[in-house]
């Protein structure tokens, strides 16, 4: 588990409640426990969660929650439709790949490609996939390096845990069109392993382009 993940883990919590307005975290030794991993991992993942403004970090005190839901008002991520988060990746994630072949390391890579073999081995299942395809996506924005990237790309699967997805994974994600996002996905990495920024930049958007033609296939 690295820190993206972690962070991932535990902004859903954040959001779901579990860890209320003005609340401390679990200290860093607790949350390296449960996660298995090592402090400097979670202190990491600390740090992005503070990046993505859910928590503040304070010397000799710990991390405490500062997000709070505005319920007065529908959130970005409940009116956001599907096509518009198509379209606003299609804006970010190209130029993100160019910035990963400047940038990632041989770990970096490996971590990306281990979310894709566990796409590849999904069988189908559009649950297994869409996990893995979300952390597969997280760690191409890490390899970046770029911290507001990392950010984008944390709201962008933020308004993709929107109930309305649910209902789009299960239209959309038939066997036949994961086996086309995985040799897709494949293509990226591949390029981003070879230095190639615009071959990078180009498999996204033919990625980006599958994407969006499913969504329109579904709502048409």
């Amino acid at each position: 588990m690295n820190s993206t993940d972690i962070a991932g883990a535990i902004r859903r919590q954040i959001i779901s409640a579990r860890y209320a307005l003005n609340e401390r975290l679990p200290p860093e030794r607790t949350l390296a426990e449960q996660y298995g991993v090592a402090r400097g991992t979670v202190r990491e993942a600390l740090r992005q969660l503070e990046d993505m403004g859910l928590v503040r970090r304070r010397a000799g005190s710990g991390s405490y929650v500062i997000w709070e839901e505005d319920r007065q008002a529908p959130s970005i991520v409940e009116t956001t439709r599907p096509i518009e988060l198509i379209d606003a990746r299609f804006a970010l994630e190209p130029h993100m790949a160019r910035l990963a072949v400047l940038h990632a390391t041989e770990a970096d890579i490996a971590r990306a490609e281990s979310h894709l073999a566990t796409m590849e081995s999904c069988g189908g299942d559009a649950e297994i996939f869409a996990d893995a395809d979300e952390k597969f996506h997280l760690a191409l924005a890490e390899c970046s390096r770029n911290p507001m990237l990392v950010w984008f790309m944390s709201k962008v699967h933020e308004v993709r845990s929107h109930a309305q997805w649910a209902r789009m994974r299960t239209l959309t994600l038939r066997e036949e069109i994961i086996e086309a996002y995985n040799e897709e996905h494949r293509a990226i990495v591949a390029a981003i392993r070879s230095r190639d920024a615009e071959a990078a930049a180009a498999a996204v958007k033919v990625h980006l382009t599958r994407a969006r033609q499913s969504l329109v296939d579904v709502t048409s």
